[in-house]
């Protein structure tokens, strides 16, 4: 854990189908985004930034403990906040750590798991619902990949690349984002 890890939490989306701004869903008397940054900061302390663009007014006075990046293109997709993200974090950081907003069931243990993993040149990724998907630690030399990244595909195209070397760690947990009102109701019913 001595590397110097770069965080990123997307949360740009304009939550379209939750009907407003999900990132400011009260849990436990505070935003789900601001859970999320609690999370990462537990990890690596004052190297999280939250890439901001829809509803980043509203958003943006509601939280703290993180640099914003602001993403006026955040209608472009997943892709286009990757990108500008990975542009303005500390360019010396060995290594990314790429969270979205709304996996509220991921715990700071979870994510433990993926900077344990991570040793400075390999690439972790979480693995549920059959699938790999963020959050993920990207090596610093996969850092001009990913501000290639366009369009809603996110960092899969990354993860799916043959000349890495990939770790996989099982985070079921990971499987639980809110997109709609049901997946917050579904969540609060787990957790009771």
């Amino acid at each position: 854990m001595t590397q110097n890890i770069a965080v990123l939490i997307l949360a740009a989306g304009a939550a379209s189908r939750f009907g407003s701004a999900k990132q400011l869903i009260s849990y436990q008397g505070k935003p789900l985004l601001q859970h999320c940054i609690d999370k990462a900061n537990a990890l690596c302390p004052g190297q999280v930034s939250v890439v901001l663009g829809a509803n980043q007014e509203l958003i943006e006075g509601q939280i703290s403990a993180a640099r914003v990046i602001s993403n006026p293109r955040w209608h472009q997709g997943l892709g286009a906040s990757i990108a500008l993200g990975v542009e303005n974090i500390d360019p010396q950081s060995s290594g990314l750590l790429i969270l979205l907003a709304d996996q509220i069931a991921l715990t700071t243990d979870n994510l433990r798991l993926l900077l344990d993993a991570f040793d400075g040149t390999n690439t972790v990724s979480a693995f549920y619902a059959s699938r790999r998907g963020v959050p993920a630690i990207f090596p610093s030399y996969l850092y001009a990949d990913l501000m290639a990244i366009s369009g809603d595909s996110g960092a899969k195209a990354v993860l799916h690349r043959t000349d890495i070397e990939l770790v996989e760690i099982d985070l079921p947990a990971a499987a639980m984002d809110i997109d709609s009102p049901q997946d917050w109701a579904q969540f609060l019913d787990s957790t009771d």
